[in-house]
């Protein structure tokens, strides 16, 4: 998995790369789904996702379920965020009141029960709390999650520079698509003119 700049914060990142078990291959663009895998795999689901275990209400429709809404939320897809309350509105998580260091008090969402997905919507609940879920977005070429670090939170693409070996550069070929068709737009306007 790339996690060159793209890493969250916190619990934050186990989401991230939840939503990622499903992308497009860099080589291939073909579209990969990696969750029947490491769902079949105790060790391979520790290993590559999570640390949090699956309880046997984590079913592996539940999961796919919850990240195709997961990633519509990045995606800028649930406005009115009906799909993430659908699934607060029906799993176990509890609101408590913790005090801070500031001595102001802060509300925080934790799992009610064992399950992955119980505790991924408590990450999640906690982030849009903090604000921070609004940088967890997905890439418009590769659509590959990543956390937006910039200052005003613009990002749009996963990376302007390879992430490694077989990575993409999604934002330079953007640029580079994005350019290629100004020049042949002002080559015909150039031609029009003679």
């Amino acid at each position: 998995m790339q996690t060159q700049n793209q890493a969250a914060p916190d619990g934050l990142e186990c989401v991230r790369r939840f939503i990622n078990t499903w992308s497009i291959s860099n080589q291939t663009r073909m579209e990969m789904d990696d969750l029947q895998l490491l769902w079949g795999s105790a060790e391979r689901w520790r290993d590559e996702l999570s640390r949090h275990p699956r309880a046997d209400s984590d079913t592996l429709e539940r999961l796919l379920a919850l990240r195709s809404d997961l990633r519509k939320s990045c995606e800028g897809l649930d406005d009115d965020r009906n799909l993430l309350n659908d699934w607060f509105s029906h799993e176990a998580l509890s609101v408590h009141v913790e005090s801070t260091d500031e001595g102001v008090p802060r509300l925080r969402v934790i799992p009610a029960d064992s399950s992955y997905i119980a505790h991924t919507l408590a990450v999640v609940a906690n982030a849009i709390s903090a604000g921070t879920w609004s940088r967890l977005k997905t890439c418009g070429d590769c659509r590959w999650a990543f956390y937006d670090t910039t200052r005003n939170g613009g990002k749009r693409w996963c990376g302007m520079s390879k992430g490694g070996a077989d990575g993409r550069a999604c934002g330079t070929i953007a640029k580079v698509s994005a350019f290629r068709a100004r020049v042949a737009a002002q080559a015909k306007l150039d031609l029009g003119e003679s």
